[in-house]
């Protein structure tokens, strides 16, 4: 189950976003009331860790509308609160060495957001 965001700005980086029918929920309360989440395009690294070429973040768009998108990010207002966000992110891979020219294909990443003031009690 996704966790419970709760850091202005948190960090999700692409490749571990995860899908499906759970929801991210996003803290936004009178005390903290915007959240930014902002998107870490994917990373080629080499067999030590250090980053050899980095893809991109190309869009983000949300259903239903609401939240305010950038082109690696989405803000989350007690505006928000208790309505299930879809946020759809177009993304490149990073290149790869062995490759050349553009990526041939964009993919894409769905996960949900959900705004609540707190975050839900954890799972046994």
């Amino acid at each position: 189950m996704p966790q419970c965001l709760t850091a202005n700005p948190t960090y999700l980086e692409v490749e571990s976003l995860e899908t499906g029918d759970s929801a991210y929920t996003v803290r936004v309360n009178a005390a903290a009331p915007s959240l930014t989440v902002i998107f870490v395009p994917p990373t080629l690294r080499d067999p030590t860790g250090a980053p050899i070429s980095t893809g991109s973040v190309t869009g983000v768009t949300v259903y239903p509308t609401g939240p305010v998108c950038g082109t690696n990010q989405i803000v989350f207002t007690t505006d928000h609160l208790n309505t299930e966000y879809t946020v759809t992110l177009t993304y490149t891979e990073p290149p790869r060495i062995d490759t050349v020219g553009p990526p041939l294909d964009t993919p894409t990443k769905s996960p949900k957001f959900k705004p609540l003031t707190s975050c839900p009690p954890s799972a046994p």
